[in-house]
Order: C-alpha cells, then sequence, then structure tokens
C-alpha cells in the first residue's frame, strides 16, 4: 500500500488550479467586476465549509454496496467531480448568470471532492492493522500531496499558456482543469483497485459498519464535541494548514515586491515542494520511531524556528527560499502525521462512547483546510494594510521590510501556535491506541 497516495497526488494535481488561479482568473481573465469577485469568493468559501460537514453526513448515512461503504466513492466520485469542476472555470452568459454557474458548480462538485477525500482518510482505518501500517498509509498520501504540487510547479502555467494558444485565456483554463482531471479519474481508479477487499475487509465488519450508518445528525455533533483530542487535533490543523496558505499567498508579494523579479517564484515553489517531498519520505521513517505525537508538534515547533530564522539569515533570495524550503520540509514531516492521527481519534471515541463515526470524522480532516483559508486572507489584508502596501506602487523601503517580517513571522506564528496547542492538549499516545484498540476488540 505504499503507492496508496497516487489518487491524492493526482487531486492535487487538479486542484490547484483553483487554489494558484481562481482568484485570478475572476479578475484578470473573465474579468468579473470587482464586486462580482468579491461575492463569488465569498459565497463559494462559506459553501466550502458546509460542504465539508455534508460530506461527513453523506459518509455516515449513506451506504455504498457494490464496492464498499467508503471505496466505492473512488468510482462514483471522480468524474461528476472533473466535469463541474471544469465549468468553475467558464463564462457563460452574462455576469450574473456565469457567476451563478461558477457557484453552483462550485458547491456540487466541493461537496463530492470533500466525500472521495474523506472516503480516503477512512480507509486507511480499514486497510492498516497496526500502527505502523496506518502511520505508512498516512505518510503515502502526503507524498502523493507534495509529489502533485512540486509537478503542478512545473507543469501548471505551462499547461495554461499551451491550451490558451490554441484557443483563449478562459477557455485555456477550462482545459486544463478538465485534462488534469481525467488524471485525477485514473489516479483514484487505481486506488479503487489496490483496496480491492478491505472495505469491509470481513462479514462481521460489513454487520458493524451497517449499523453505524444510522446515527441522527444530533448523535454525530454529541459525539464530536465530546471527542477531545479530536477538537484539539482540529484547532492545531487550522493554524498548521494557514502556515501552508501563507507561504503560497505570501510569496507572490515577497517575489514582485521585495525582489522584483516574479520568475523567481518558480525556483521558489519548487524548492519548497522538493523539500517537502524528502520531508514526507523522511516521515515514513521517523514517524514510527518517534511516535504520532512527538513526531507532530516536534516538528511543527522546529518549522516554526526556522521560518523566524529566515528572516534574519536569508540575506538573498535563493538562501531565504532554501530556508523556507527546510520550514516545509520539517512541517511536511508534521502533516504526514495527520491522517493517521484523526484515525486515532476515531479509536478513541470509539473506546470512549462504545460508537464509530469513522466517515464524519475522517471527512472533517478538510475542515481545517476551508477555516486556514479564511484566517490566511484575514492575515494578509490585515497586514498588508498595517504596512501601508500599496498594489502596483513601487514599494518604500518600510513595505519591503514589512512584507518580509508578513511572510516569516506570520507563517512562524501560526506554526508555533498549532506545536503549543497540539502538545497541550492532545494526550494520544501509540500506546494508548493500541490498548483501546485492544479492549474494543475485547468487547
Amino acid at each position: 500500500m505504499y503507492t496508496y497516495g497516487i489518487g491524492d497526488m493526482f487531486f492535487v494535481l487538479m486542484i490547484n488550479v483553483e487554489l494558484y488561479y481562481f482568484t485570478m482568473f475572476l479578475t484578470d481573465w473573465a474579468q468579473f467586476p470587482m464586486k462580482t469577485v468579491q461575492a463569488i469568493l465569498f459565497i463559494t468559501n462559506v459553501f466550502d465549509i458546509l460542504c465539508v460537514l455534508l460530506a461527513g453526513i453523506m459518509l455516515e448515512r449513506v451506504s455504498l454496496k457494490f464496492g464498499g461503504r467508503y471505496r466505492s466513492w473512488f468510482l462514483i466520485g471522480p468524474l461528476p467531480i472533473v466535469i463541474l469542476f471544469a465549468f468553475q472555470f467558464t463564462k457563460i452568459g452574462s455576469d450574473i448568470t456565469a457567476a451563478a454557474i461558477i457557484i453552483a458548480v462550485f458547491a456540487v462538485s466541493h461537496l463530492l471532492i470533500n466525500v472521495v477525500t474523506g472516503s480516503g482518510g477512512a480507509m486507511i482505518g480499514r486497510i492498516g492493522k497496526q500502527m505502523k501500517e496506518i502511520t505508512a498509509l498516512s505518510t503515502s498520501r502526503v507524498q502523493g500531496m507534495t509529489a502533485g504540487v512540486m509537478v503542478f510547479s512545473l507543469a501548471g502555467m505551462p499547461l495554461i499558456t499551451f491550451f490558451s494558444g490554441y484557443t483563449n485565456q478562459i477557455t485555456g483554463v477550462t482545459i486544463t482543469a478538465a485534462v488534469l482531471g481525467v488524471l485525477m479519474i485514473l489516479g483514484y481508479l487505481y486506488v479503487y483497485r489496490i483496496t480491492s477487499g478491505h472495505d469491509p475487509y470481513d462479514d462481521a465488519k460489513a454487520a458493524h459498519a451497517t449499523q453505524k450508518a444510522s446515527f441522527s445528525i444530533r448523535e454525530i455533533v454529541f459525539l464530536v464535541f465530546g471527542n477531545r483530542p479530536l477538537l484539539i487535533l482540529i484547532v492545531a490543523e487550522i493554524f498548521r494548514n494557514s502556515s501552508i496558505m501563507l507561504v503560497a499567498t505570501l510569496a507572490v508579494y515577497y517575489c514582485r515586491y521585495v525582489l522584483d523579479n516574479m520568475s523567481f517564484m518558480l525556483p521558489f515553489l519548487l524548492t519548497s515542494a522538493i523539500l517537502g517531498f524528502i520531508g514526507s519520505v523522511v516521515a515514513a521513517w521517523i514517524g514510527p520511531r518517534l511516535g504520532k505525537r512527538r513526531t507532530y508538534w516536534t516538528m511543527m515547533t522546529v518549522a516554526g524556528i526556522i521560518y523566524v530564522l529566515a528572516r534574519f539569515i536569508g540575506t538573498n533570495e535563493w538562501i531565504f527560499a532554501v530556508m523556507f524550503g527546510l520550514g516545509s520540509a520539517f512541517a511536511t514531516i508534521a502533516t504526514s502525521m495527520s491522517t493517521a492521527l484523526f484515525s486515532d481519534t476515531v479509536v478513541y471515541g470509539e473506546w470512549k462512547n462504545g460508537k464509530n463515526i469513522r466517515g464524519f470524522t475522517m471527512a472533517l480532516f478538510n475542515l481545517p483546510v476551508k477555516i486556514s483559508l479564511l484566517l490566511r486572507s484575514a492575515v494578509v489584508t490585515f497586514g498588508l494594510v498595517a504596512i501601508g502596501f500599496v498594489a502596483n506602487a513601487d514599494p518604500t523601503p518600510e513595505v519591503v521590510s514589512g512584507i518580509l517580517y508578513l511572510i516569516t513571522f506570520s507563517t512562524a506564528a501560526v506554526c508555533l501556535l498549532s506545536a503549543v496547542i497540539f502538545f497541550l492538549g492532545y494526550k494520544l499516545n501509540d500506546p494508548d491506541i493500541v490498548k483501546m484498540q485492544e479492549e474494543i476488540a475485547k468487547r
């Protein structure tokens, strides 16, 4: 199962079209009025958060039998996702009509996206029976994700430019999203094939899974809020994800206004992607030896320290890029523990309450990502205003210094907050989970 992350790799390759270019598509390429752009971004952000919760409810209350309760979504989810996702990058009819289409397809596609990715997390608990197996599967997902980022940093814009050259800018993005989406379909078909026989893995588990699909929404909410490790993990994950979002957003300002060299954006992102991938490979060795809990808070602490040091040691662009790459590597090691940690909170919840809501819990894996996008937007907008930033104007020395402090200190702050919150609040160690699993089995 060391290739379990193939589906996640191609998913990230596709979704990065949205992450990096959705706002630019709305403003520069589709040329919507700014008020329309703000409305689209606000409404889609709200839908994105709601979709996580709706996806969790679907995973708990919808039982697909032909391929497995969770595994079936790898087969039926990707095709409609690709069709809807491509329509996010279109402009059909008037501004109002086009905006309505984009919002509608965004909502439905992201509901399905959260169901499919939530299924990917839930399957880890079905496949891995030992702690080392669960950690390895979690690490494999992150390896796939970081590989997807690395490939997209090289191929994303060249693909858009290539297809735009034969059509137009809007259609070029639409085709790029569709082509990368087809690769995602193939990736999840591969995962569907290699997980054959693991969902459920015996008749007893099948009966158990059918019984647990009947939880009411009220019961699910009660079980989530009664799971302290899960709540602590979600908060820590919000800040961990915020560090990734802040770097991705502020890197543009660093290259444009500090370096006055937008071409350095590619090597900056590629350096972080390569070192991040190395971190995900190392995580497979470190995680089982240090334990997931210690690995998570230790690596987030080191990443935060490195980002602070980058402000003082990064005296030129290449040193700065390498420092951020190292920070990314350590943060990625912590990220490699995330899926397995969520799986551990499922075990804790079942041990404590006798009830298993694996589908909903693993869907919550995406909730910190959505909230971190809002936190990222707040930090960036308030930070730029505070330093006196003016778009497209020659930066003053104060603005240059302010951007440097913003990209280093804000990223370091959320890393350290993640580490502190997790260290103080999350107390489940690997031996504890093993004992809980044994007690559950005896019941």
